[in-house]
């Protein structure tokens, strides 16, 4: 009976570990701009701040990427980008928006292409990896959300909703 009861236990152990590894799958691990080089970051925009992080890129990054060329009114934001940079070292993303929302979208592109440094200012360190997942349902047909989330550190830190039908 003792050993019944132990075989029960060890799989049911074994069972509860294989789910949390299912689970964990779903995750995209991401990897992130891990040196601080100023060769790099001579030219830098703040995509994000707040008191636990700094999430920056360099200029080249911000402007070779979403929302420039693909947005409407973005071609011109790109050219006073560039304007700007040319007498800031340091430039601010929220300064340079179209839309206030659009700050959110612009951020989640750098995290999930990982071009994009963040410093945990809690631990004095940069992060050098996040996990994203995407998320969707649909309750009936042709009605549903979906979009992406972020952790860093394995806690929520952004969700993005990309679709709505």
């Amino acid at each position: 009976m003792k050993k019944i009861i132990f075989l029960a236990l060890i799989t049911l152990f074994f069972a509860g570990c294989e789910k949390e590894e299912e689970k964990d799958l779903n995750f995209l691990s991401i990897e992130l701009m891990t040196e601080d080089n100023p060769s790099v970051f001579t030219k830098t925009i703040i995509l994000f701040e707040d008191s636990d992080y700094l999430i920056k890129t360099n200029l080249d990054n911000y402007i070779n990427s979403y929302p420039f060329d693909v947005l409407f009114g973005y071609d011109v934001i790109k050219e006073k980008v560039i304007l700007d940079s040319e007498n800031q070292d340091t430039l601010l993303m929220t300064d340079y928006l179209f839309h206030a929302k659009d700050s959110t979208y612009i951020l989640a592109y750098h995290l999930e292409n990982g071009c994009c440094l963040i410093f945990d200012k809690n631990d004095n360190k940069i992060i050098s990896k996040i996990k994203m997942d995407e998320w969707g349902f649909s309750p009936a047909p042709l009605a549903g959300a979906g979009g992406r989330r972020f952790y860093i550190k394995n806690e929520l830190f952004l969700e993005t909703t990309d679709w709505i039908s």
